[in-house]
């Protein structure tokens, strides 16, 4: 058995995961005939790029929510990308809006996470006020047998099971904030993963085996690859090596219309 040690940095993590995302059986189904939504997220725009073959420049605008170094915020709405709706393997400029009431089994809904739990639960955050793109859509594509696609790197692992962050948390529960106040909700569907990842890219067994670093190494993870030939994974792997890391855009505070103020204090 051969055996391999990999690092990767949350960006090189997110362009691994796109690229196994575009090869999963029912994405590639759906790229032939069917629907698949793309929903906005810095993972998903490394997932739009390999799906559609298409580089988008400024991956930051493919998102909404963002984790910053003052806290939890959203990207500037002037600059930011909508959702991709494609059909038939074709990019549409319809919205999410214009499909859900369309969509069935032959279909992919894309959404990332903010949270992964040591069961493979997927957890996200929800700082609107009305839910915002799952409390719009997620009871459609569930009700439909819609298929949910939910990409997400283990730098965003947490120790506790998502069912019990989620009664403790809410945007109106914080007393202080640093930045958005939010709830969350737990997201059913495949939840894919660098370990999902390195299987069905190249058919390897992957373990997590740590995490950390510096000198732009921060939030890498590091992990033990086993196979019968790890050539294929190894130069697949050094492709992605170097991948920039993502930049966004925050909403100017006085200009935001999420008004966390009024169900939080923020002194960050």
């Amino acid at each position: 058995m051969e055996r391999a040690l990999v690092t990767l940095t949350p960006s090189e993590a997110k362009r691994l995961i796109g690229k196994a995302v575009a090869m999963m059986e029912p994405v590639k189904s759906a790229m032939k005939r069917g629907t698949i939504i793309i929903c906005l997220g810095t993972t998903n725009a490394f997932v739009a790029e390999e799906i559609i073959g298409k580089e988008i420049k400024e991956k930051g605008n493919f998102a909404i929510g963002i984790i910053t170094p003052r806290g939890t915020c959203i990207t500037n709405p002037n600059r930011r990308m909508k959702e991709l709706v494609i059909r038939d393997g074709k990019v549409t400029e319809l919205s999410m809006k214009d499909v859900l009431d369309e969509l069935g089994p032959d279909d992919v809904f894309i959404k990332g996470a903010n949270a992964i739990d040591p069961f493979g639960n997927a957890g996200v955050f929800l700082g609107s006020h009305t839910g915002g793109t799952l409390g719009m859509s997620i009871g459609i594509v569930l009700s439909r047998g819609v298929r949910v696609v939910v990409p997400v790197s283990l730098e965003k692992m947490i120790p506790y099971p998502i069912g019990e962050i989620i009664p403790r948390v809410g945007n109106r529960r914080f007393r202080y904030s640093m930045r958005m106040p939010v709830g969350m909700m737990l997201l059913p569907g495949e939840v894919v993963t660098e370990v999902e990842s390195f299987n069905i890219l190249f058919g390897c067994e992957c373990f997590p085996i740590g995490g950390g670093g510096v000198n732009g190494g921060e939030g890498a993870k590091c992990y033990l690859l086993e196979g019968e030939n790890l050539e294929e994974a190894w130069k697949g792997i050094m492709k992605i090596k170097g991948e920039e890391r993502v930049l966004a855009e925050e909403e100017n505070c006085k200009s935001c219309n999420m008004q966390c103020w009024r169900f939080a204090r923020s002194d960050a």
